[in-house]
């Protein structure tokens, strides 16, 4: 079990400085991951991790916002390529989706959807919702579409902030209830990590979970309401006979 613990031990001690290798890893990851290429938790993982030795002590502030800088230069730098690249092929995607009809169905879903319509797509605060629900691929082409590459930088950059604070900020908070980090097993620390991973996605799950059954089951409220409108109409059709 030594070789584990020594294995364990250097991912801990990777995250505890501004190590250019680290600093280059986070931006290799942020860059491939603006493709879809990515591992699953991984990034979730490392910024834990940053959290967890910002918050002992062991990571100073400024090492833990050069790791950031790293990170947000490889989105950056992936959102910019695949926006050219989507540029380059628009002609070629515009083409299929008139050939296919699709423009037909987006028309549609947009006529149902009345609230989308008063959303502005392409504002800064819209790129990153869409981003931090999955949609980053889409929205990257949509406005390679629309040729607004700054207004993408901006939403990366917010987007960015939201999902690597929430997950240093969170390691940081149970950081400061370690003692004696030093000392510290990695084994439990890593083990904490993937604790905390748990529970967020669990939380997620459940609150996405919800949502969608709130959805489906109409509120009761609604329900009482409809009931006197199909009395109602009983004496109606009487009449009509």
């Amino acid at each position: 079990m030594d070789w584990l613990q020594n294995f364990l031990q250097s991912i801990v001690d990777f995250t505890a400085t501004l190590d250019p290798r680290m600093a280059l890893l986070l931006l290799v990851i942020c860059c491939i991951g603006e493709a879809g290429l990515t591992v699953p938790l991984l990034l979730e993982f490392i910024w834990l991790n940053v959290g967890l030795n910002l918050g002992a002590g062991q990571l100073s502030f400024w090492h833990m916002l050069g790791l950031w800088f790293a990170a947000q230069a490889g989105r950056q730098i992936g959102a910019v390529i695949l926006y050219h690249v989507g540029y380059l092929v628009m002609p070629a995607i515009k083409a299929l989706y008139h050939k296919v009809h699709l423009d037909r169905a987006f028309d549609k879903l947009m006529s149902r959807a009345g609230a989308v319509k008063n959303i502005n797509l392409t504002s800064p605060f819209s790129i990153a919702l869409a981003r931090l629900v999955g949609m980053r691929i889409p929205m990257t082409l949509f406005l390679a579409a629309k040729k607004k590459p700054w207004m993408l930088a901006a939403g990366v950059f917010i987007a960015s902030m939201i999902f690597d604070g929430l997950f240093i900020f969170i390691g940081a908070v149970f950081g400061l209830t370690i003692e004696d980090y030093k000392n510290f097993n990695p084994l439990y620390t890593v083990g904490i990590t993937l604790g905390l991973l748990a529970v967020i996605y669990l939380l997620n799950f459940l609150i996405r979970f919800i949502i969608k059954k709130r959805r489906k089951d109409p509120p009761v409220e609604e329900q009482m309401e409809e009931k006197p409108k199909k009395k109602k109409a009983k004496p109606l059709s009487r009449r009509g006979q």
